[in-house]
This record gives C-alpha cells, structure tokens and sequence, in this order.
C-alpha cells in the first residue's frame, strides 16, 4: 500500500500546492516534430482542477493522471494548456506528405549466379526483402554459401532450390568468387536420445543453407478449428540427386513443444536439438524448472514514462523481483537478465536465458502507445510471441492477467520482438499495463498490485505447466 499511500500524498501535495498548468511527460518538449495524424499529451494535474488544452476539458483520474488524444493537421499545430491559473503552449509540426508517389523499384535479376557467404551468427533469411515483422524464415550461421540470383534494394535474392527464394540483407554477406558451389552430398544420418532431449544429426561433405520450422495445422477442438503445431519441418538445401535439390525431414512430437535450435557443429554436421516435455508433478509444477525473468530496459533505456513520471523501468523490476521470488518459493530455478538499475542490450538478454538453458524465458514490460494510436483507446494486458511453441504460454499467462487482476484483454500477438526470437525455450513478453493510460499507471504503480501481477503471471505458467496440449 506503500505506492497507493503515495498517490493520495502526491494529490494533498498537488491540492495545497498547484503545479504550473499541469505537469507533462509526453510530449517531451513543447516544441516537436511529428509525422503521424494524431498524437496525445500525457501529465498529471490536481484532480479537483479544471484543466483545458485549447479550450476542450481534459479529464483528470483521482491519481492526477491524465491522457488526452489531439488531431494534428499538417504544419505547425499550436496547444494550449490551462489550468485557470498558468498556461503552457506546445508547438507540434506534422510533416507534410510527400505528394509525388514513392518510386517503385523493380526487383534486378542477374544474368549469372554469384556466390556470397553469411559473415556472422544468427543472420535472418526472410520471406521478402523487407526488414521488419514477421517474415523471418530462419536465423543461419556464419559461412553458409548461399547462391544469390539478384537484388532489391538493401536485399540479396537467394535462390535455395529450384523453386524455392528468400531475401538477406546485403550487409550480411561476403562475396565468395572462385567458390564451387556444387550441390552437397548427405553421407550419413545419426539419432540419439537422452531424459531431456532428442538428437539428429546429418552429416554432409559441406555446409548448406536449411530452414527448420514449426509444422503447422487445425484441428479441431470444442466444436471450433484452433491452431496446432506438429513437430519440426527441416528443409535442408543445395542437396544433389534429390528433387528440386533439396531434403525434407519430419520430427514427430512426442510431447509439447518445450524448446529445439539447429546449428552446425562443425563444417560437416548439421545437428537439430528438441528438448523433451518435463514430467511435470501437478501439485508441484514449478518443481526444478529453470526460467530467466527479463525485466525490461534499465540504465539509461527508462521505456515508457507514466502519467505521474514513473519510468516503465523501475516498474518492471519490482514486479519481476516479486514474480522471482514467488517462484523460488514453488522450487522453481530464476535467473534474472538484471536485478539493479543497469542497462542490459538485447542480445545478452537471450544468450543469458540460453547460457542457462532455461525452459521458460519471460520479459516483464508496460506498455506505451506509437503517436498513430492515440485515438485508439488500448488499455490493459497484451502477451507477444513470435514461434508458435510459445503461443499457448502466451495465453494461459494473459487468461491469469485479466482474469485475477481485472485487467482489459488487450490480446495474444504474434511479434518480432528480439527477446522472444530464441527458440531455444517458450519465449513471451508481457504488458501487464498501459504507463500512459491514466488507470492502468495508478495500479501499476500500487505495491500491492505488483504482487497480484507477479502471482497472476505465476499462475499463468503453473497452468501452462501443467496442460499436457
């Protein structure tokens, strides 16, 4: 009740001694540039003030939180914000758009193959040539041949197999001349199984591009079609003496999908990894499982800003060192990506939950809104996956969100964030609230509604744990 105290402490404080026309976090300067047709003021105010911004009434919530939607036309847009007693003006330019239509550049298609090579680690193929969403079809290693076939802007065209493309950004490879790349020969193929995983290994004379994913289909279930995975699919490419030169294999799922990553052991043998469901004990499911809490941002990365000024943060950590201890306590095995106020890059958030070989990867956030949607009036807890092993994570999490913390169901969506691209575990990111929204932000910043969060997250994984779908 600590935060909660606080709130009615910073209304006294606000009522005895007013603020200058309101205290605002965002926009950040009063005078900005942006290019979208809306935005939002987001601040605080004495709750009992009538506080206007040009002339409209905004409404303040009892912890003096407030959010207000604004049209912009294009040009210089003037605001201003009046409590009766001082005014503020902001300034916000909407970029005009351009009028002329953007040139449309055409795929350039080479006479001849040309021959580059992936320079780094966990380069994406993608779908398209587009650097964004979710058309990422596999994360390959360095030094794969790859025989590229034309170009579209900042993207290489990959040809793959007869009949088979994908698209790489051009600054993730080198040009290979004199290489022959020949199709490759699979020489042999080796299974092993131990408690916690399954093995296969093909072994090839060099190495070759592949794609392992998810299979997918429906099945049906209480009389409605619900998305089912079925195992892997791995494609292995530039392989001779079979059609369109390429070798397709099937890994049946013996259990729920639980984590698996391809990788190249060496030049020559290409190794799939699937680790095994636990057997889980369901009066004790948390019992040894090993899972990284990843609070979001830290240092000097604040994220989202709240109506009051609290930093998204800070908020994410309190409520990831409740969530881990609530775990620990049900003999569950917490590494945590920060347990201070530091800053902590992307990647070393997932080679931290794959050191570790977690089971479960779990990323604390709260949610903020892109100028664009400021009129679309989202509040409440979201859940983002990005392979689908993850998704029913995802849902048991946000059904224990809404259900016991009265949260808004803001949906499961697939996304691709960096922290849940790791195929290694189930891997999820949450928005347990919205920091701009004015009510979401007081029960985010409330001490006890952290604990209700954290132990609505722990009954959200206990639930995953123990569905055997």
């Amino acid at each position: 009740m600590n935060n909660l105290k606080s709130i009615i402490g910073i209304s006294i404080l606000l009522i005895s001694n007013p603020v200058s026309a309101a205290d605002i976090v965002y926009p950040k300067t009063q005078s900005v540039i942006i290019n979208s047709p809306v935005t939002f003021f987001v601040g605080s105010e004495n709750p009992s003030i009538d506080l206007k911004i040009n002339d409209e009434p905004v409404k303040i919530h009892k912890s003096g939180g407030f959010y207000y939607p604004v049209k912009l036309s294009e040009g210089e847009n003037l605001f201003i914000i009046n409590n009766g007693k001082d005014i503020k003006k902001y300034r916000i330019t909407r970029q005009k758009v351009a009028s002329a239509e953007a040139e449309q550049n055409n795929v350039i298609n080479y006479d001849n193959i040309q021959v580059f090579a992936t320079k780094a680690d966990n380069v994406p193929l993608r779908v398209d040539p587009f650097d964004g969403g979710i058309n990422r079809l596999q994360h390959i290693e360095k030094g794969i041949p790859l025989n590229i076939v034309g170009e579209y802007n900042d993207f290489y065209k990959v040809q793959l197999a007869r009949d088979d493309y994908a698209w790489i950004a051009k600054n993730h490879l080198t040009s290979i001349s004199g290489y022959n790349n020949s199709p490759a020969k699979i020489e042999n193929y080796i299974y092993e199984e131990t408690p916690d995983k399954r093995t296969f290994t093909l072994k090839l004379n060099k190495k070759v591009p592949y794609i392992l994913s998810e299979t997918r289909q429906y099945i049906m279930k209480n009389e409605d079609f619900i998305y089912h995975t079925n195992g892997l699919d791995l494609t292995v490419y530039n392989i001779e003496d079979l059609p369109e030169g390429k070798f397709d294999f099937h890994i049946n799922k013996t259990g729920k999908l639980f984590g698996y990553k391809c990788y190249y052991k060496n030049s020559r043998e290409l190794v799939i990894e699937v680790k095994n469901y636990p057997n889980i004990d369901k009066s004790k499911p948390l019992e040894g499982i090993k899972i990284t809490l990843d609070p979001g941002h830290g240092g000097d990365e604040y994220g989202a800003v709240g109506c009051l000024g609290d930093k998204e943060k800070d908020v994410n950590l309190a409520i990831s060192l409740k969530l881990k201890k609530y775990l620990e306590d049900l003999g569950a095995i917490v590494y945590m990506t920060r347990e201070t106020d530091i800053e902590v890059s992307l990647s070393e958030r997932v080679k931290a939950s794959q050191n570790n070989n977690s089971d479960i990867f779990i990323s604390i956030h709260n949610n903020a809104l892109p100028d664009s949607a400021a009129e679309s009036g989202r509040s409440g807890s979201s859940v983002y996956y990005y392979y689908p092993q993850s998704k029913n994570l995802a849902e048991k999490i946000l059904k224990s969100l809404t259900c016991e913390l009265c949260m808004n169901n803001d949906k499961v969506r697939q996304e691709s964030f960096a922290v849940v691209r790791n195929t290694e575990s189930p891997a999820v990111l949450l928005e347990i609230g919205y920091m701009i929204n004015p009510e979401d932000n007081a029960k985010l910043i409330d001490e006890d509604f952290q604990n209700k969060a954290a132990q609505a997250i722990l009954h959200g994984v206990e639930n995953y744990l123990n569905d055997s779908e």
